[in-house]
């Protein structure tokens, strides 16, 4: 029998964790984790393969249910995962190549024909957003001029969400978050606009039915249920994004609340009222798990995965402290950088190490170094790519405000927000008071609330939150800092548009030799 228990699973880049959330006390109960692969077989492609999202799925949901007897009292369950994948099923939903994902920037081509056929202001208008490989459209005309016969073989374009949704239930769904990274969707009508899709050469029928995040889209089969341990009949809702699903989880709720998301990538959404137009596209528009609120979004690629890109080439001797020790492997890294003054000696990083989103949305961009002296160490280093990844971070800033979006508060969450060492160069670099919320992950707790409204425990996603979320603690900005960062960053962003053509050239050079 059903009971107060819900379950919510996110899927990120590399990893996939789940929840389990009592409804009656507002409390976590149990928690699981599991990483899955990244592949980049080429310079620009990025890929995973659908399999190993549900085999990292099941393995999160096991061990919560591992962590105490919840599967017959689970009343629902709901999914979110990452943005801007590519991924086609057949009519029997086995995936017909692995996914690409938002990193892939192959497409470069496949927007030029968008843009020479509909024409970016018809995409500005209808989905609100500008043409770039990260979305799903021009991957998927990419499928279509390289791979005609997936193309035509194709039944549904899926999420990752969607596809370990299909999964569960075996029914071809999709959020309407998911559905705002795909062209055809008209993001102030919540609806798929067969024209435009027509006009871009996908379908209509290629897309799945849309659902709103905490809609119910089907029951738990009795094969989902030998794979997942949970119960046959369990509600299934249509679930989130992990960027809006993480929103929620943390109490974004209102226009004018924004929220810093900090994994692998990184995302800095805004909550604007749908009705609102803001002519500024380098900053993307979806919809949030809130029907009536949209997500000015900022993604940006290489937050956490800069640091880890460090500690995996050159941190052999932190790897082997932090085991003797039994510590976080991270945290050695940010106790080296805290002995460096902020600007780290005029060392700056460009965090762009395959590309570059918002906002530059460059698909050339790659990392640099810049500024290095006899003098540099590796704590240099290591605070440098702590502050090129909040210099980013205040360039979307200052363009959404600028675009006419309402900042009011800005809530912080993710694996590298642990760090309160990061998050006061954060704090410092925007000159805003971070607040921290007192919660682990926080798209798993999303997806969980979703779950309970869709399987009518909650009468919305909101009223609840009171009774799970409290805010920790406020990290106010340091004005002197401040000042000194503003100086540097007008240089930071001085060297990247000085080496633009230089990276277009490097790029070529990449292709022409094969060089990964």
């Amino acid at each position: 029998m059903a009971g107060h228990l819900t379950i919510g699973i996110d899927i990120g880049t590399t990893n996939v964790k789940a929840c389990v959330l009592d409804t009656q006390t507002g409390k976590i109960m149990a928690f699981g984790s599991q990483e899955h692969p990244l592949f980049h077989p080429r310079p620009g492609w990025a890929e995973q393969e659908a399999d190993n999202y549900w085999q990292a799925v099941t393995s999160s949901i096991r061990q919560c249910l591992e962590q105490g007897n919840f599967a017959d009292q689970i009343a629902g369950v709901a999914i979110s995962g990452l943005v801007g994948v590519t991924l086609p099923v057949n009519d029997k939903g086995k995936p017909l190549r692995p996914a690409m994902i938002w990193m892939d920037s192959r497409s470069e081509e496949e927007c030029t024909d968008i843009r020479n056929t509909i024409g970016e202001k018809e995409i500005n208008r209808n989905n609100g957003n500008r043409v770039a490989p990260w979305f799903i459209d021009p991957k998927a005309l990419w499928i279509a001029k390289h791979e005609p016969h997936v193309f035509a073989a194709t039944h549904k374009f899926l999420s990752p969400a969607g596809y370990c949704t299909y999964r569960m239930c075996g029914n071809f769904t999709m959020n309407t978050g998911d559905a705002g990274l795909a062209y055809a969707y008209e993001y102030q009508k919540e609806a798929w606009s067969p024209a435009v899709a027509n006009a871009i050469g996908i379908p209509i029928e290629k897309f799945p039915r849309l659902y709103r995040s905490h809609e119910v889209v089907g029951e738990i089969t009795t094969k989902a249920a030998e794979e997942t341990g949970l119960r046959p009949g369990t509600i299934v809702a249509a679930g989130g994004t992990d960027i809006s699903s993480a929103a929620l989880g943390v109490g974004v709720t209102k226009a004018g609340e924004a929220f810093y998301s900090m994994g692998t990538g990184s995302n800095l959404g805004i909550m604007i009222p749908t009705e609102q137009v803001l002519e500024e596209y380098r900053i993307l528009k979806w919809p949030h798990v809130l029907p009536g609120l949209t997500m000015f979004d900022a993604p940006m690629a290489f937050t956490g995965a800069s640091l880890k890109w460090f500690r995996d080439q050159f941190g052999d001797s932190e790897f082997r402290l932090a085991e003797r020790m039994g510590q976080n492997v991270f945290d050695l890294f940010t106790e080296q950088a805290k002995h460096v003054p902020a600007c780290s000696n005029g060392l700056l990083y460009l965090p762009y190490l395959g590309n570059s989103l918002a906002p530059n949305w460059n698909s050339n961009a790659t990392g640099v170094f810049f500024g290095v002296q006899p003098t540099t160490t590796r704590a240099t280093m290591i605070r440098s790519l702590i502050e090129g990844v909040a210099f980013d971070l205040l360039s979307n800033f200052r363009i959404a405000e600028e675009a006419g979006a309402r900042i009011d508060t800005l809530v912080l969450n993710g694996g590298p927000t642990k760090s309160r060492f990061w998050n006061q160069i954060t704090a410092n670099v925007v000159n805003r008071p971070l607040k921290v919320p007192d919660i682990g992950e926080a798209a798993p707790i999303g997806d969980a609330v979703l779950a309970a409204v869709a399987a009518g425990i909650y009468p919305d996603p909101v009223t609840p939150l009171a009774d799970i979320i409290r805010i920790k603690e406020t990290i106010d900005p340091d004005p002197a800092a401040n000042r000194r960062y503003v100086d540097f960053f007008e240089e930071w962003r001085a060297i990247y548009q000085s080496l633009m053509p230089s990276m277009d050239r490097h790029r070529g050079l990449l292709e022409k030799y094969s060089v990964n």
